[in-house]
């Protein structure tokens, strides 16, 4: 999946009315924090991709791709103040950060351990 097309999905899904009250015990830890760990991961390293693609190193992509992520969940969760039933929450950002972070350390593991990518010509 493209780096623009996840990071639709964030918005939407960051957006989109929730229709039953929030249960107060899921105040700080609650299971959409998986969701924004796992969503937040995803982009970072479909960002990343994307920017080791245009030639940039993996370090640099890496770094880019989840500060991008991090700036990403403070935006939607500003956004969120307009919303029905959405409220911006610190542990938001950071299951966000922590997937982000996960991701790209990940990502940037396994692309050392892949041979490098070659054109359809077969030439570098």
């Amino acid at each position: 999946m493209t780096a623009a097309a996840v990071s639709v999905v964030l918005l939407v899904g960051g957006l989109v009315p929730v229709p039953f009250e929030r249960r107060p015990e899921f105040s700080s830890v609650g299971p959409d924090k998986l969701l924004h760990l796992l969503g937040h991961g995803a982009f970072s390293v479909a960002l990343a991709d994307a920017l080791a693609a245009d030639g940039r190193g993996h370090g640099e992509s890496a770094v880019v791709a989840a500060a991008t992520s991090t700036a990403y969940s403070f935006v939607i969760g500003r956004l969120q103040r307009w919303v029905p039933g959405r409220v911006h929450e610190r542990a938001d950002v950071v299951a966000g950060v922590v997937g982000s972070v996960l991701a790209v350390v990940w990502w940037a593991i396994r692309g050392d351990e892949r041979p490098a990518i070659r054109g359809r010509t077969g030439r570098r």
